[in-house]
């Protein structure tokens, strides 16, 4: 085992840490799409966001499925190709345009969040990782020792290693650790520790404009469990356990046993997201809760699925937004970094009648204005665009694929920059190549993607956009 998954196995029950691990990751198909005050927006049969054929669809000529050849060029490949059984097209009459100006979280929105998460009158103070206090100090040890015990019979024993230069760099903390965490006065801070019954939870703000360790534009939020989940869920002979969207382990997951239905688990996140000030959000796919426990030697025991993760992107005109990450396109990974997409997405764990965790990644976008049902190229125009276009796209950003063959195409909005601090929602086709697996579980990550303009069939510069969103995280 690898240092790295050592420590991982070690810190995931850990305050703060945990937070710092889901924080910025970023799972699941649904056949209904709910706004956050639970209405229905749109159908899909394949949980891609958007409906079969509608009226839209039908004035601009989508047909329902697609095997187009389109023009390579000079792009040195062999062949690309549109191949999709079905092409998923938003649920509406007409596209719109939509303008937002950046608007970073300031520490009275800090201070509105924490309030409604957090029982204000059981008190709200700023958690420091880097200086515990003596009580969750001695938790850590305890936990440590405990895990270090269980592991003393494995064999090439690194976990014990690891846990024991832990535990003895935490028992030199103690002695200089706080008795009490300050209360969040300002809110200044960007973590925050508070009380729900009887239970601590952990709160982190972050937003990119004050903070250097944000990789792309917007604020990130994660509330989640202040100690490790096992005190919700316990499993005998595991030592520790985390919830995910999807099976890390890759052992394969049992039915869901979640007493709850999907449907009571999307009026609860719902209402979350309500109560928290969320909006202009639309749900695109609600999947099962997994629970990954680990033994003390970082082993893992078990997957099991118990609840659901709600999911939200944003909504332009009731319609979800493109927002698959992209960190495996293969013409978008340079020497120097990666695009580190644009995207607002809204992940709720919804436990036994409860949220337990919720994280996002937004743009903070305040609404300026509304161009409404622009123009949109028809489904003719577009493959002509797609032919005179998308090699020339390739031949600035080539691919190792001799054969790009784009099985997902959707018309969808995608978000671009519009000027200092401006952005804006447009109407986009979007052709991806996914893996085969990725069509029924896991985080969508496309190996190959294009984006078009869908008003004039102009091919997004997704690297140079990102660059001036401040979304390429380079590797230094």
């Amino acid at each position: 085992m690898t240092k790295k998954k050592l420590k991982k196995a070690a810190v995931v029950a850990i305050t703060g840490v945990m937070m710092a691990q889901t924080l910025l990751t970023g799972c699941g198909k649904k056949s209904v799409d709910y706004n956050v005050d639970g209405n229905q927006g749109q159908t899909s049969d394949d949980g891609k966001g958007t409906s079969s054929r509608n009226g839209i669809g039908d004035r601009l000529g989508i047909p329902e499925g697609c095997d187009e050849t389109i023009e390579v060029g000079n792009s040195g490949i062999s062949s690309i190709t549109l191949k999709d059984d079905e092409i998923i097209v938003p649920d509406t009459d007409k596209m719109n345009v939509e303008h937002f100006t950046l608007s970073p979280v300031d520490n009275t929105e800090k201070q509105r969040i924490a309030e409604t998460i957090f029982e204000k009158d059981k008190g709200i103070y700023e958690f420091d990782q880097e200086h515990m206090t003596k009580s969750d100090i001695e938790e850590q040890i305890n936990l440590y020792k405990s895990m270090a015990s269980d592991s003393q019979g494995d064999d090439n024993n690194m976990m014990g290693t690891y846990l024991d230069s832990e535990i003895e760099r935490l028992e030199g903390e103690l002695a200089k650790a706080p008795d009490a965490y300050p209360e969040a006065g300002d809110y200044s801070g960007e973590m925050f520790v508070g009380t729900i019954g009887d239970t601590q939870y952990i709160m982190g703000i972050m937003d990119s404009q004050n903070n250097d360790d944000i990789p792309a534009i917007g604020t990130y939020v994660y509330f989640g469990p202040k100690l490790d989940y096992m005190f919700l869920r316990p499993k005998d002979g595991a030592a520790i356990a985390y919830c995910s969207e999807y099976d890390d382990m890759g052992n394969g997951v049992s039915a869901n046993e979640s007493k709850m239905t999907k449907e009571e688990a999307e009026e609860i996140a719902g209402k979350f997201m309500s109560d928290v000030g969320i909006k202009g959000m639309v749900n695109t796919e609600t999947s099962d809760l997994i629970w990954e426990y680990v033994s003390s030697s970082g082993m893992p025991v078990a997957s099991e699925s118990d609840g659901y993760v709600v999911v939200y992107t944003r909504g332009i005109a009731n319609a979800s937004s493109y927002s698959d990450e992209l960190y495996e396109v293969d013409n978008l990974q340079t020497e120097d970094g990666m695009v580190n997409a644009p995207t607002e997405r809204y992940s709720v764990y919804v436990y036994d009648g409860k949220v337990i965790t919720a994280r996002w990644s937004q743009i903070a976008l305040e609404a300026d204005s509304v161009e409404e049902n622009v123009d949109i190229l028809s489904y003719e125009q577009m493959l002509e665009k797609a032919n005179t276009e998308i090699g020339k796209y390739y031949e600035k950003y080539p691919t190792r694929y001799k054969n790009v063959e784009f099985n997902d195409v959707r018309l969808t909005y995608y978000i671009v920059p519009d000027g200092d601090k401006k952005y804006k929602y447009i109407p986009v086709w979007v052709f991806g190549q996914y893996p085969e697996l990725q069509n029924t579980s896991g985080t969508k990550r496309p190996e190959q993607v294009v984006i078009m303009n869908a008003m004039d069939g102009s091919i997004i510069d997704i690297l140079e956009d990102a660059k001036e969103m401040g979304c390429y995280e380079t590797y230094n």
